[in-house]
């Protein structure tokens, strides 16, 4: 319920952002160019947590192992290519990749093998494990120029995610000590993948500071939301991952 009043949210910033943007303009101005490029760098703004806690059946007694693991997005490369429709309305594709690493931690209570109720307690960590998210976002748009150099884009359509996650998957043991008095743990990381289906909606600003005739060159920022829900298997359990979140970047902009 959260997420879906943040959408919403957003998107009423992005139309209001439109309509202020054209308001401005004492003569709204037709979009001449056939299509746009843009190429960007940047961030996401977004976090969340791989939680998850199983027990197990060792020496005829009950173990626990648990699991805890924060994410968080991190830089991204993205790039858009689209084209003029109808007057001021454009329908284009944009690609976006971020990436970034965590860690997790691990607890566990291991059944001794000679005493009862005699559990051994273990903690671990694992590091560098590595989140990968790529997604395809189709994106209608209106352009608005508000000057011969100056214009705003505002875009909104479906999101295609794909997510790659290294995950703290299990903990294998070790015996050791006399008599059983400890015990050693290892990691066990594993990657997972999960695909979701989201939403884009998003504002890009745009300032042409070279033009040839046949195409134009210009600097630009965007902000935009695309987010999604994947669903990633931690130890046995399947935990809701979030994929996307806000963006911001900026970068360089042609138009043809």
């Amino acid at each position: 319920m959260h997420r879906t009043r943040w959408v919403i949210l957003f998107l009423a910033l992005v139309t209001l952002s439109a309509r202020d943007a054209a308001a401005q303009t004492t003569q709204p101005m037709d979009w001449l160019d056939r299509g746009y490029f843009n190429i960007n760098v940047g961030f996401e703004t977004s976090s969340g947590e791989l939680n998850d806690s199983v027990t197990f059946p060792l020496y005829g007694e009950t173990g626990t192992k648990t699991v805890t693991q924060n994410v968080d997005s991190g830089s991204l490369f993205d790039f858009s290519v689209g084209a003029r429709v109808w007057r001021n309305v454009s329908a284009g594709i944009g690609y976006h990749r971020g990436s970034n690493s965590s860690e997790a931690s691990a607890t566990a209570s291991v059944p001794n093998p000679v005493f009862f109720a005699a559990n051994r307690a273990v903690a671990l960590a694992a590091t560098d494990l590595d989140r990968v998210e790529q997604a395809f976002h189709i994106q209608f748009g209106y352009m608005i120029p508000l000057s011969e150099v100056l214009s705003v884009h505002v875009t909104a359509g479906p999101s295609f995610f794909n997510l790659k996650q290294d995950v703290l998957s299990d903990l294998t043991f070790t015996e050791t000590g006399f008599p059983f008095s400890s015990v050693n743990a290892a990691p066990v990381v594993t990657e997972r993948k999960d695909s979701a289906v989201g939403i884009n909606a998003g504002v890009d600003v745009t300032y042409q500071f070279y033009n040839s005739g046949d195409y134009k060159i210009g600097g630009g920022a965007f902000l935009r939301y695309a987010g999604a829900s994947a669903k990633i298997p931690v130890i046995e359990n399947e935990v809701d991952s979030d994929v996307g979140g806000l963006q911001i970047g900026f970068g360089a902009r042609i138009r043809f």
